[in-house]
């Protein structure tokens, strides 16, 4: 089974300008997530892709892992993930249907490896076609989600789903920002 992670970041964010850039604790937003994805059991720079529209971006990432170039009618606010998602997956005809796609938030800093490795763990281990992390309230928050490659394209209702319950912060304000910043240097 191949395992494949994704890491969605465009430039263009609204409510905190380059948010996926800005540095958290001297260290830029997305590079956290790379980080950890890079500390897991799972992903090194050969199965680890950001996904950007921006050439600021890939130069931040630098070498840390592959950059895939997401076209401009997938990097609006008005796109869903799926649809980067699927894109990518267009250029990987050598994955099989249940092959795993793991989508990894770059603008979650609080993300470890060990929570990373544990989902992906849990979708093989169960047999399961997809998992998402949720809130305390078991609402779907985004930061990782794991898939095999049929749920991306299925066109209905996907079942043998899981959970993973985490209490990290999305930022996507100066609230969120600042939060994250206190909360990591008191780790």
């Amino acid at each position: 089974m191949k395992i494949i992670g994704i890491i969605p970041v465009r430039l263009g964010s609204k409510r905190l300008k380059k948010k996926n850039i800005l540095p958290i604790n001297g260290k830029p937003m997305v590079c956290w997530t790379i980080d950890a994805a890079l500390n897991s059991k799972y992903f090194t720079e050969d199965n680890l892709f950001v996904s950007t529209e921006s050439d600021e971006i890939k130069n931040v990432v630098g070498d840390k892992c592959g950059t895939v170039k997401r076209l401009a009618r997938l990097s609006t606010d008005r796109v869903w993930i799926q649809p980067v998602i699927n894109d990518f997956l267009n250029t990987l005809p050598d994955l099989s249907s249940d092959d795993l796609v793991v989508i990894l938030q770059g603008n979650s800093p609080e993300m470890t490896s060990r929570v990373i490795t544990e989902c992906i763990d849990k979708v093989i281990d169960n047999n399961l076609w997809q998992l998402s992390t949720v809130d305390d309230n078991f609402i779907n928050n985004g930061h990782i989600h794991v898939l095999r490659k049929k749920t991306c394209f299925h066109r209905g209702k996907a079942n043998y789903n899981g959970v993973y319950p985490v209490d990290w912060v999305d930022v996507h304000t100066i609230e969120d920002y600042n939060e994250v910043q206190d909360r990591l240097k008191n780790d």
